[in-house]
């Protein structure tokens, strides 16, 4: 009979199960487990990039002689037979043992819960939880996001009620899902809280959380913080030390902040398992910084929307509409400058955006920098750089799975792109001769080398892809190398001893099967039919569950894959150990690279739309040449450029009239824009521009009205108005347009008359259009200036210039008349015109219009009509 070796079906490579079939005669068919072809396949392969650029360097910046001290990998690590490390290996050992039962389940639920699953953690990465405390108008606060583990306080700062802006600040930039007060919080803090949780725009996500002061008083949340583990703590420190290093991230002079601190992580302890799938695991805190609204420039959520700096738009489905994450972002500056290379750097726009700064030498130095990738001799150098940010990645998330042992093949190989080519970014921005780049340049990358060598020369990526776990190269520890040779050779092995057996085997049994399955060991199998059944079934001799050969293979051998798998885990754990020494390096130049990131975005938007420089002064003025609206240019409308000059002897307080449809809005916005514009960094859409430093930009333009503020559209323009009028100082732009215009003309007319004459007192830049003259009205100042948007009259309809010019003459307080030739240009029909026509007359004349005609005769004849029907019926 002839011999032939038959394998069972392909199995997961993550619990691998060799079975043998030998029946009399045959050859052996090549292993049909993935695991032992790759394993005997595998050659040490050199990367050629990473030689390259690890060692042809400038000598004076790196050591050369780099020693990799292999004990510090494949020694046994610290703490590696400690119970936690024990039944982390064997729940590992365990995980893949299991794997089989789990791929026949997966076949057919595997799709559905991993798309309800990946889009529920998609938006669960990023979820921020904002915990804050205010007492006597000082406001401390703390940040927690989730999935990259990263702490975030505010310094202590002064935050003046009712309207907490800087709060308000603070909620734009984080984005919150939760929001975490104790119940002594300020009323005032409290109301501004719900109304930005409530607000229209709002993805209906973020809810507010009002803890137990006694709960959490402050001496137990000073606790808590003292308790706290950090990756970069010094290792092996004693009580003292360790409270010594805490003493040193978190200043507890300040009493807000530490309570807002210690709140975080006590609510972040009690509701862990809200947050993730673990049910028994604890927060990871990878690191911990500091929020800055020192020199923000404070903007509320309206005038973001009114001037169009963010624009979100709901899902147009239904059942997706208010669920975070699928609102879509429409015509607006963030989406002009969403074109960012890596999605860290998409991420930063959006906090980039929200931070506009008054410290000048800040912006200084973001001028240069987009000035300096506007050349064309750094053509070169940007695409480089754009290659290499594509593989910047967010590290945070990726440490920590990786200190949780769970990370995948493709997260460590991200880690390692992103150490390969900051690194890269660090190098190429050297002997650039700009101080915004040299700043990148300046960072100490030794450390990072050093990692990116450790993880080259440890990881076999090509392996952990295919097998789809943590695998070791072969060459760095003897002892694996041995154990994954054993494994390897297992399907020959088996074969030789599966022939032995055969033979020793009655002659009714043509056929066995020599199995090695992890944690149960080697077995021997026939066939049941062979033995018979019943009276008839035969006994085979010297045969037991655990046959003599098998015993001997399970001493000899032992159990293979879990002694390997636990082998390599020890090595990630110890590479692990080494990779988060320098956790904090690597956080902080992936942070500045994806500012770099933005840099270079909003430079090729500036190039590409023609933007210049603006001069940036402390002195209080602001003179724009020719300026543009920028999203205009952005959508391939006609912006037609106009000038203003607000200075001491042109006047602060501009105050703009004109037709409707001449422009008046374009004018205010484009203006706000480039002042904005200028406080971030960026260049500006005009010929010239000289722009002072702002403080705070004030709007009334865009009226978001909403059933939840319990408030009318009129009382929520006379909110807005407050604001400005109340918060504003000498160095605030405010922007004005129509306000009062929800109530009757002499009320709204007074509204606007004193709220300028308020204005005056601190004379902000102040542009406010209106369609009244407010001549009579207005205190004759040399801070305020009248202007209007031009126009000519053609054959009896308007032709708008849209040119802003200073108006000596009254001309446009005149252009309330054109009303309806304005009316008639958009395609009111001529019965609705004529009659207003009448109505207006009879307004202008102090009388009573004169009934409408056709609708009189109509109603005459519908008369006649009902009375004949009537009589007809004898009613």
């Amino acid at each position: 009979m002839e011999k032939t070796i038959n394998l069972s079906p392909e199995l997961p490579s993550s619990a691998p199960i060799l079975s043998v079939t030998l029946s009399e005669r045959g050859h052996g068919t090549p292993p049909g487990n993935r695991r032992v072809q790759m394993t005997t396949s595998r050659m040490d392969k050199p990367d050629n990039e990473l030689r390259e650029t690890l060692e042809d360097r400038d000598p004076n910046k790196l050591n050369q002689h780099i020693q990799i001290v292999w004990d510090d990998i494949i020694g046994e690590p610290e703490g590696a037979r400690s119970p936690e490390c024990a039944w982390r290996l064997s729940h590992i050992c365990f995980r893949h043992a299991r794997n089989l039962c789990y791929t026949l389940l997966a076949v057919v639920a595997a799709p559905p819960c991993a798309f309800l699953l990946g889009c529920g953690f998609a938006c669960l990465a990023f979820e921020c939880i904002l915990t804050v405390c205010c007492r006597a108008g000082r406001m401390g606060a703390a940040t927690y996001t989730v999935g990259t583990g990263e702490l975030q306080i505010l310094e202590e700062i002064v935050d003046r009620p009712p309207d907490h802006q800087l709060f308000q600040a603070l909620f734009q930039q984080t984005e919150p899902v939760r929001v975490v007060v104790d119940g002594k919080t300020q009323g005032s803090l409290i109301t501004v809280i719900k109304k930005l949780v409530l607000s229209e725009d709002s993805e209906a996500t973020c809810k507010i959380d009002v803890v137990s002061a006694k709960e959490y008083s402050f001496e137990s949340c000073k606790r808590r913080i003292f308790s706290l583990s950090l990756p970069h703590e010094p290792a092996n420190c004693s009580d003292e030390e360790r409270t010594l290093f805490i003493r040193t991230v978190v200043d507890f002079t300040q009493s807000q902040t530490v309570h807002a601190l210690g709140t975080l992580l006590r609510y972040m302890d009690l509701h862990w398992s809200n947050w993730s799938m673990n049910l028994h695991g604890r927060p990871e805190y990878i690191s911990l910084k500091r929020i800055s609204l020192k020199d923000i420039v404070s903007i509320d959520e309206d005038t973001y929307k009114g001037l169009q700096i963010f624009s979100s738009l709901s899902h147009p489905s239904g059942f997706r509409r208010g669920v975070r994450g699928t609102n879509k972002e429409g015509l607006s500056l963030f989406q002009l400058f969403s074109k960012c290379s890596s999605k860290v750097g998409h991420r930063r726009m959006r906090v980039f955006l929200r931070h506009p700064t008054t410290d000048i030498n800040i912006l200084k130095k973001r001028q240069q920098a987009i000035a300096f990738f506007m050349r064309p001799q750094s053509d070169s150098l940007f695409r480089n750089i754009c290659a290499s940010l594509r593989y910047v990645k967010n590290v945070n998330g990726i440490l920590t799975k990786i200190k949780a042992l769970s990370a995948k093949p493709y997260q460590w190989k991200s880690l390692y792109n992103t150490l390969y080519h900051v690194v890269l970014i660090c190098e190429m921005c050297e002997n650039t001769k700009n101080e915004y780049l040299g700043e990148l340049a300046a960072f100490d990358t030794n450390k990072l080398y050093e990692m990116a060598l450790y993880m080259n020369r440890i990881i076999d990526f090509d392996a952990s892809k295919t097998e789809g776990k943590f695998t070791v190269k072969a060459g760095v520890d003897p002892e694996l190398d041995i154990k994954k040779q054993t494994m390897a050779s297992l399907h020959g092995l088996m074969t030789e001893t599966a022939k032995v057996e055969l033979e020793r085997l009655p002659s009714y049994v043509e056929e066995c099967t020599m199995m090695y399955m992890p944690h149960l060991g080697y077995l021997l199998g026939v066939r049941g039919e062979e033995l018979g059944s019943g009276d008839e079934r035969k006994e085979l001799p010297n045969m037991s569950i655990a046959h003599d050969m098998c015993v001997e293979l399970d001493v000899v051998l032992g159990d293979t894959y879990p002694e390997l798998a636990a082998h390599e885990t020890r090595v990630m754990m110890r590479l692990t150990s080494v990779l988060l020494e320098h956790l904090h390096a690597l956080t902080d130049l992936v942070d500045r690279c994806a500012e770099l990131d933005c840099i270079m975005t909003i430079s090729k938007v500036c190039k590409e739309y023609s933007f210049v420089q603006p001069s940036l002064t402390e002195d209080k003025r602001l003179v724009i040449h020719e300026g543009r609206h920028p999203l205009l240019l952005a959508a391939g409308e006609q912006a037609l450029p106009n000038d203003l000059i607000c200075c001491e002897t042109r006047g602060y307080i501009k105050i703009i009239s004109g037709p409707n449809a001449s422009g008046k809005s374009v004018y205010i916005r484009q203006t706000g824009l480039i002042v904005y514009l200028a406080h971030i960094g960026s260049f500006v859409p005009a010929e010239s521009a000289t722009v002072g430093i702002v403080t705070h930009i004030f709007s009334r333009i865009q009226c978001t009205e909403s059933i939840a503020t319990h408030m009318s559209a009129f009382l929520i323009d006379l909110r807005q108005m407050s604001l400005a009028v109340r918060t504003c100082s000498s160095r605030s732009l405010v922007l004005v347009e129509e306000a009062g215009a929800g109530t009757a003309a002499a009320g709204g007319l007074a509204l606007q008359a004193a709220a300028i004459h308020s204005l005056t007192t601190h004379a902000p830049y102040t542009l406010l259009a209106t369609h009244s003259d407010l001549r009579p009205y207005v205190i004759d100042s040399t801070r305020v200036t009248f202007m209007y948007m031009d126009y000519v009259i053609r054959n009896g309809e308007p032709v708008f210039l849209y040119k802003a010019v200073e108006d000596d003459g009254g001309r446009g307080a005149k252009a309330e008349g054109l009303a309806l030739q304005v009316a008639a240009s958009s395609g009111l029909p001529t019965v609705v015109l004529d009659r207003a026509r009448d109505v207006l007359d009879a307004i202008r004349t102090n009388s009573l219009p004169q009934p409408n005609k056709k609708l009189t005769e109509k109603l005459n004849k519908m008369t006649e009509i009902i009375k004949h029907e009537l009589q007809a019926d004898d009613v």
